[in-house]
């Protein structure tokens, strides 16, 4: 489903990945965990298009995304963007609800501008998707009005709505109170249980034991190693992951 052959990404002089590799399969859960500013983001980012890289590929079902975003996006190239983010949803730290639109009218505005459904065809879209994560009461408020983690999974609907194959998730906890931080993942674990393809970047490491096919180490724009997760938790083979689990696992 999603192929990431030979990745370079700089920042200036900077350089974070030097060469990556990655394949996430149809229906896999892949987890991507390590230190903060480790790259894990970054690749989300540059697999859904919002970053540019130097050198590489990117294949998400089909569709190639190659070195040429490092300039200027061409309009073939803004075309085929397009069709990246049709294939793949993407759900933010941040949620990037839009304040001005109450929970309905944000989930049903991408299917009716991009897909173009009809106003009562996406509102029947957004609505089942409603009942699906329990917010279905929620319908009329806006943002602001919501909890984080109402907030969190109504963006993960309104990913949802556009029915990608594939599902990306940048840190989707982080910014939520604890108490909150249950009710997201559950949704995940939802979509995990009926095959939803998705590659997460979290640090959430019960979530990573649970719900990954795989799970990806990564340590300065490095991948360390790929194993299962029972694996990488009780036998990992790399000394960066020996010594992240240790930092981590004693919090």
């Amino acid at each position: 489903m999603i192929t990431v052959k030979d990745l370079h990404k700089s920042y200036g002089e900077l350089r974070l990945f030097k060469g990556i590799d990655l394949v996430v399969r149809k229906g896999e859960v892949v987890v991507c965990i390590g230190p903060s500013g480790s790259g894990k983001s970054t690749l989300l980012r540059c697999i859904n298009g919002l970053e540019f890289f130097q050198q590489g590929e990117i294949d998400i079902g089909g569709i190639e995304l190659h070195s040429i975003n490092r300039v200027r996006p061409s309009r073939a190239d803004d075309e085929t963007l397009r069709k990246v983010r049709r294939k793949v949803g993407m759900v933010f730290q941040h949620f990037n609800l839009f304040p001005h639109m109450t929970v309905l009218e944000n989930i049903a505005e991408a299917p009716v501008r991009v897909l173009g459904l009809s106003g009562k065809e996406a509102e029947e879209r957004a609505r089942a998707l409603l009942r699906r994560i329990n917010l279905e009461e929620k319908v009329r408020r806006y943002p602001s009005e919501l909890s984080g983690g109402e907030q969190q999974r109504a963006a993960i609907a309104r990913a949802l709505a556009m029915r990608p194959e594939a599902m990306l998730f940048d840190e989707p906890t982080s910014s939520l109170d604890p108490e909150m931080v249950g009710e997201v993942l559950a949704v995940m674990k939802g979509l995990a249980q009926e095959g939803m393809t998705m590659l997460i970047a979290t640090h959430e490491m019960d979530f990573a034991r649970e719900a990954a096919d795989r799970v990806v180490v990564f340590d300065r724009g490095e991948i360390v190693e790929i194993d299962t997760p029972e694996r990488i938790f009780t036998r990992p083979r790399a000394e960066r992951t020996k010594l992240f689990l240790s930092r981590v696992l004693r919090r």
